[in-house]
């Protein structure tokens, strides 16, 4: 008798059914088929935990065309999601992030999946002297999360979020600002952290700007315009490094 047959009557008959399933979900076309659907689930969700994140997403994307109108269809869709993200393909986890919100917005996973559109975006945010479009994005869709579920945990982390990229875009014009005063060009500088006042008045940029505009006034000899400038910023921004340099300057 062959070898082989041999060897299959030694293996108890569950295991060859186990082997039988598996082989079929190996081969069969389209790839999983003859798994149940919490079968087909929990194997996407271990490949996840593996941190398999390629094998997740295959698992998943296989789940939702062929299961879109499961119970568990919400759940699924954020393994994928995150999947996306842990890829770093932040834009196609944005995208997934989003259908859940804009398809169950009462999901007890919406707040998450709102998280994971801001999340997304930040994470496309690049250095600050690049085009911030993305940082933008970001600032609305954080926005988004904290209005959507002020309540939740969620809200803390998303104001986190908002408030660096604020930061960024604030730093942004700062710097615009500065290139055009360290060249003496001082009116356009002005004009660069009169935005940062306008538009981000609470970053950390404000208190760097009012320096810059006052220092411009003088080397401009615009006095007037320069005292009240420094009046400004002992004000409004009293325990900033940029006041205290100030007082102890005697400027």
């Amino acid at each position: 008798m062959p070898k082989l047959l041999v060897a299959l009557r030694l293996v108890p008959a569950a295991s060859l059914i186990l082997l039988a399933a598996v082989a079929a979900a190996c081969a069969s076309t389209p790839p999983y088929q003859g798994l149940t659907t919490d079968q087909l689930f929990e194997l996407g969700a271990r490949e996840f935990e593996e941190k398999d994140w390629d094998e997740a997403v295959r698992v998943f994307e296989r789940f939702l065309s062929a299961e879109s109108s499961s119970p568990r269809a919400v759940e699924a869709r954020m393994y994928l999601a995150r999947a996306y993200f842990n890829r770093k393909e932040y834009l196609t986890a944005a995208t997934e992030f989003g259908r859940i919100v804009e398809r169950h917005p009462g999901h007890p996973l919406a707040p998450e999946a709102s998280l994971g559109i801001c999340q997304s975006y930040a994470a496309l945010s690049p250095h600050v002297q690049r085009d911030q479009s993305y940082t933008e994005q970001a600032v609305r869709a954080c926005g988004n999360t904290l209005m959507d579920f002020p309540a939740h945990p969620v809200a803390a982390q998303a104001r986190e979020i908002r408030d660096s990229m604020v930061e960024k875009l604030a730093e942004k014009l700062y710097i615009a600002g500065d290139f055009y005063f360290r060249r003496k060009l001082y009116h356009s500088a002005i004009l660069y952290f009169g935005h940062v006042l306008r538009d981000y008045p609470r970053t950390k940029a404000a208190p760097k700007a009012l320096l810059r505009t006052y220092q411009a006034y003088l080397a401009l000899d615009w006095d007037r315009e320069a005292q009240e400038t420094r009046e400004r910023l002992l004000r409004e921004y009293p325990e900033s490094p940029e006041a205290r340099s100030l007082r102890s300057e005697g400027g």
